[in-house]
């Protein structure tokens, strides 16, 4: 293109009717308006879809209570109540009313924030729940940065090491026993972390216990929650590594012999970045949901423990709800947080941007 046309593709007249008719907006200006445009129609999108996706996990919570076997009243009132007594905590409970009602007055209170009062301890469920949120947020949000930052570096590591088909040894152990952790559920590993760490080596406490301290009590739970993460995120890196390795702007880069940190750190890593967050926004959501068990093996006072007791022994509605509700919007907010780091990252992620 020469160098007339460039000129001309890079200022864009301004109104006629402007002082003097002087050119005002440039191709960057265009590049800059065009991407906070993008990035409007990505929150509106973004935020649009999160009201959606609330507004169903209100009525799945509801719902899902339904699928619990067991009779809360019947729980309540104890294994020796008559039918009477029984009849007598169900109408207290609100249970006798028809399910539509039942539904509106959920949602009405939901609006309010108000999920209903534990039928067991006598307290706001919401309460009850919000005090056992930090816990669970503290070890997701931990095993996210663990499993990130280990997947990238093991991943990109074995990735430059086996280029170009090199070391292929290395390279088939590795995907073989990524697999194989990948594929360990990770209440197994938790159990395993126990026997090694707390009993053969007593490194580690092997349960919470604030005689330990919050970050001692949570090294094992986070492990438990990243390692097959870390290898999940590592294998898929290694392969982009690969990928990226191989193309011609890389070549290019190293005939210059750019050093290893500009090489890899500039150019590498923002491509491999990308895929590798894309990828940690779908893991996220079941590693909310191996954080219920996991918090129960380790009897960390999270989410998990208050689920699996309002579950298991006291069919308790109100908490399950929030619970629920309360884990779903975590994972939405967090797959949000990590949609916008990538549309930060790479302007194409945010879907209609041409700048």
């Amino acid at each position: 293109m020469s160098h007339s046309a460039d000129t001309s593709a890079s200022i864009v007249p301004s109104d006629p009717g402007a002082p003097g008719g002087r050119p005002e907006v440039g191709s960057r200006g265009l590049r800059a308006g065009s991407l906070a445009g993008a990035w409007r129609r990505f929150l509106a999108r973004r935020l649009i879809g999160l009201a959606v996706n609330l507004a169903l996990l209100v009525v799945v919570t509801f719902v899902i209570v339904r699928l619990i076997p067991g009779d809360p009243a019947s729980a309540i009132a104890g294994e020796g109540a008559s039918q009477a007594q029984v009849d007598a905590v169900r109408v207290e409970l609100g249970l006798d009313k028809p399910l539509l009602s039942q539904f509106i007055d959920y949602v009405l209170g939901v609006l309010h924030g108000d999920f209903g009062t534990s039928f067991h301890y006598q307290m706001s469920a919401m309460d009850l729940v919000m005090t056992a949120a930090p816990y669970t947020v503290l070890i997701a949000f931990a095993a996210l940065v663990v499993f990130l930052l280990g997947g990238l570096a093991i991943g990109a590591a074995v990735g430059i090491v086996t280029r170009g088909d090199r070391h292929r040894l290395l390279d088939h152990l590795f995907n073989v026993g990524a697999g194989l952790l990948a594929s360990i559920p990770a209440y197994v590993q938790a159990t395993l972390l126990i026997v090694v760490f707390a009993v053969w080596l007593a490194w580690l406490p092997p349960a919470y216990s604030p005689a330990y301290g919050l970050a001692q009590s949570a090294v094992l739970p986070v492990a438990a929650l990243s390692l097959g993460c870390i290898a999940s995120v590592a294998r898929i890196t290694r392969r982009e590594v690969a990928v990226v390795l191989e193309q011609d702007y890389m070549r290019t880069a190293r005939g210059w012999r750019l050093p290893s940190r500009t090489l890899y750190v500039k150019h590498l890593l923002p491509n491999v970045l990308t895929t590798a967050l894309t990828l940690s926004g779908i893991i996220l959501t079941a590693l909310l949901g191996s954080a219920l068990i996991v918090e129960a093996v380790f009897a960390w006072p999270g989410l998990g423990t208050v689920v699996v007791q309002a579950i298991a022994q006291f069919k308790d509605y109100p908490v399950i709800r929030a619970a629920v509700f309360v884990i779903g919007t975590i994972s939405l907010l967090f797959t949000l947080v990590i949609d916008i780091v990538l549309g930060i990252l790479d302007p194409r992620t945010l879907g209609d941007h041409r700048g």
